[in-house]
């Protein structure tokens, strides 16, 4: 007898074409009428996922809430997933995804006693394929989703992680929703549905504003299973479905589920960028609080951490919400950011203790490098004088050593505020800094016949500025602002001038709906004159030349240059180290211009290369012919043994074609503008809020060190953390004694959850591996297959395998 198992459930986003008051009175009145059917309709069951949505019952309606816990029991209500939400699921890191989970886990076993073992994300635009092994490790046996559409897969499927993990996979088919009155047109698809054995699956109930089931689809249910006793209409759960399927006819899927809206990977650019900031603090704050042993509240760094999950939601993280929601999420980033920062000054003190009293007109400088290695890296930091300093023509030099007296490589640069004093001071210094742990330095001061601002000179022709160290000769060109050439260690990596800004024709869609990609090109940023530069910057009586150096010293080299295209202006900066391969980008855009897709491109030298990138534990390959693609941290070209790669800080889009690597910078569509059939996006005769129009900034680094780009990739987005400090002196100096020796093996998680210290490793390579994990000076080898996530509890100097979450 063929089986529909039909999946009644409402689906109901927390925020989207309106804002988180009104999800939250839609998730209480749909869950009060679903409750009431229940109780009616003898066979009916509703299902649900998405703790966030309980929350918020519990909290505002408790009787409603006992209610649903009767049901649960009863076998009336199925909780559904059981994660925080559907967030995005390709933009998030591996531990966000974990994150969702263990949130969702924890309060649906406190209050319902369940632990589904179906996840479902049905609406998210695309799936990573790091999915699976997370899946796998935290129980799950099976994943349900809708999109993307149009698939060379079968309805079922095994679903293979980069570690060779396997799930079973679901693609729905009908959508995730029915229209009021219309079941039976719904039924009557689904049984013709091909899904083998005669076991179909089908989602129903009004949804994306909540709904669920109503009265009149439920007696034409009734009807229907009457009048056809051939067919066996089920009121089912996705775990009762999955236990029906085959798994042993089922073909195999090893990639992403992707591509699917393509312009979400780089709409709202705030949100984008916020959420990688609030990931990485998080987990930076998590370290430093197990490393430091400091107190703090657990339940509210638990709400900083609610705070990153909700804004990960699926029409959140994409930026397809409207323009009040947006403002909402970004104030709720703030709130977990707030919390965060709070408690990461707070573990730094404590990490100070027992570091002994500056001496006299010195100022000491500490440093946590929150990496288990030892890391090299360009440390900055800011402090004040003692005393103001008004001569003219004077200025306060200040020079670093290290613990064992060494001086090191040390420049004055331009601080935050612009008070033309010499008293507010920035450094930048070079040091080796000891992992997972405070490294401390001192300030020598002297005071010397200066200009407050001494910017040495760089090597320059007429034409060009010439950057060359131990490692990289790089051309800027004066004419363009763009880089002419990037040599690395003797191999020339451009073919032509690269760094370019170009425009892409877009429209209102913040979504990108109707298109695998932004291939129309009408324009380019051009380098603005002198005069237009000057202007840009303030101050149209001066002749400063608009590619200029704007910091040199014994540290790095900083070169300036403003660009322009119609009516929006970019000004970006390059840094180039005295010491390493890699070169530094800031792009501070101004965007004046509508319904118009920005990208950053680099011209290299390669013919046929291998574009590739970071996703949640993983990485691989991506589309090229300039198709739109997503990726996290990195994305490069890769061919014959070299790369060049570029790492970012909340960039999310790109594309390639042929040797040329496009990151997608931002775009400016219309608000939530959704493509309905054939009409208009937009009304064209009312002024439309456009989304990222203003200034937005962008930071990225350059690199053809391709061996480790997971750890580069960790270490450009957790710098370290330093502050100006004068300790007491007293109790005892806390030694740290926790590190990694694999380049390949990233330390993704160190916290305190519940009783336990909880630390994560993630072999980052295709190969197999083993790492020396030093604790308390004890080393334990550990053995990782390719790309496989290992979770520890630490006891002492112990590491315990367990379980995920």
């Amino acid at each position: 007898m063929k089986e529909l198992h039909m999946i009644c459930n409402a689906h109901l986003d927390p925020v989207w074409l309106w804002r988180r008051p009104e999800g939250i009175a839609e998730a209480v009145s749909t869950f009060r009428v679903a409750a009431d059917f229940c109780d009616e309709f003898d066979s009916f069951v509703f299902n649900h996922n998405e703790s966030v949505l309980y929350e918020w019952v519990e909290e505002n309606e408790p009787e409603l809430f006992e209610k649903i816990q009767r049901l649960v029991k009863e076998g009336k209500w199925k909780i559904m997933g059981g994660w925080y939400l559907q967030p995005d699921c390709t933009m998030p890191t591996g531990e966000s995804f974990i994150r969702q989970i263990e949130t969702g886990r924890k309060y649906f076993s406190e209050k319902f006693g369940v632990t589904p073992t179906t996840a479902i994300n049905f609406d998210p635009f695309g799936h990573t394929r790091g999915l699976v092994q997370i899946l796998k490790k935290c129980g799950y046996d099976s994943y349900a989703f809708m999109r993307p559409g149009g698939h060379e897969w079968d309805a079922d499927f095994i679903w293979q992680g980069f570690d060779g993990s396997e799930i079973i996979g679901h693609k729905t088919q009908g959508g995730y929703n029915s229209a009021r009155g219309k079941i039976l047109e719904k039924i009557n698809c689904a049984l013709e549905w091909e899904y083998g054995d005669g076991i179909n699956l089908m989602l129903w109930g009004v949804g994306n504003h909540g709904g669920g089931p109503s009265r009149i689809d439920l007696e034409t249910i009734e009807k229907y299973k009457k009048e056809n006793p051939g067919f066996e209409v089920i009121h089912s759960s996705m775990e009762d479905y999955f236990k029906k399927v085959d798994k042993s006819k089922l073909q195999k899927i090893n990639k992403s589920l992707v591509h699917c809206m393509v312009g979400c990977y780089t709409t709202m650019v705030r949100i984008k960028q916020a959420n990688r900031r609030l990931e990485n603090d998080l987990a930076l704050c998590e370290k430093m609080l197990c490393v430091s042993g400091a107190d703090y509240d657990r339940a509210e760094l638990e709400k900083a951490e609610k705070a990153l999950l909700f804004c990960q939601f699926h029409d959140v993280l994409p930026g397809t919400l409207i323009k009040g929601a947006e403002d909402d999420c970004l104030r709720l980033f703030s709130y977990g950011e707030e919390i965060v920062d709070r408690y990461k000054v707070k573990a730094f003190l404590k990490l100070c203790e027992g570091q002994k009293k500056a001496e006299d007109g010195e100022i000491p400088v500490l440093v946590f490098n929150p990496h288990p290695y030892p890391v090299k890296e360009t440390v900055e930091v800011e402090f004040q004088l003692a005393d103001q300093n008004w001569n003219d023509n004077e200025t306060t030099v200040i020079r670093v050593r290290d613990e064992n007296g060494n001086y090191l490589p040390t420049q004055n640069e331009k601080e935050s505020s612009s008070l033309n004093l010499d008293w507010r001071k920035k450094i930048s210094f070079t040091a080796e800094l000891k992992p997972m742990s405070i490294n401390r330095f001192d300030c020598e001061l002297e005071v010397k016949n200066l200009p407050r601002r001494e910017i040495r000179s760089c090597e320059e022709t007429d034409t060009h500025f010439i950057f060359e160290n131990d490692s990289i000769k790089v051309r800027i060109s004066k004419t363009t602002g763009l880089i002419d050439s990037y040599v690395a260690n003797g191999t020339e990596y451009f073919y032509r001038e690269s760094a370019k800004i170009r425009a892409y024709r877009d429209n209102e869609d913040p979504w990108g709906m109707e298109t695998d990609g932004f291939y129309d090109c009408i324009g380019e940023f051009a380098l603005a004159s002198d005069e237009e530069a000057n202007r840009i910057n303030g101050y149209p009586e001066e002749k400063t030349a608009n590619v200029r150096v704007i910091e040199n010293g014994d540290v790095r080299c900083k070169i300036q240059a403003i660009f322009k295209y119609s009516k929006s202006f970019a000004v970006v900066t390059y840094t180039l180290p005295k010491e390493g391969s890699y070169v530094d980008m800031k792009v501070k855009m101004l965007s004046a211009d509508s319904n118009v897709f920005y990208k950053l491109t680099f011209d290299t030298v390669f013919c046929s290369p291998v574009f590739a990138g970071q996703t949640a534990f993983g990485k691989e390959g991506l589309l090229k012919e300039e198709k739109e693609v997503t990726y996290q941290k990195w994305c490069g070209l890769f061919e014959h043994g070299n790369g060049f790669a570029v790492i970012n800080k909340g960039t999310y889009g790109g594309s390639a074609v042929d040797g040329r690597m496009n990151i997608s910078l931002m775009r400016t569509p219309v608000y939530s503008a959704h493509p309905i059939r054939d009409r208009k996006l937009t009304d064209s005769d009312i002024n439309h809020d456009h989304i990222d129009l203003g200034e937005r900034e962008f930071e990225y680094r350059l690199t053809t060190e391709i061996d480790h780009l997971d750890k580069a990739a960790e270490i450009f987005n957790q710098r370290p953390v330093a502050l100006s400090f004068f300790p007491s002196g007293a109790k005892s100096k806390k030694e740290t004694e926790i590190a990694v020796d694999n380049d390949d093996v990233i330390l993704t998680r160190l916290s305190n959850r519940c009783d336990d210290t909880v630390m994560r490793l993630f072999n980052s390579s295709e190969n197999k591996t083993t790492a020396n994990v030093t604790l308390g000076g004890k080393k334990t080898k550990v053995e990782f297959t390719p790309f496989e996530i290992k979770t520890f509890c630490v006891n002492g100097s112990q590491l315990i395998e367990r379980d995920m979450i």
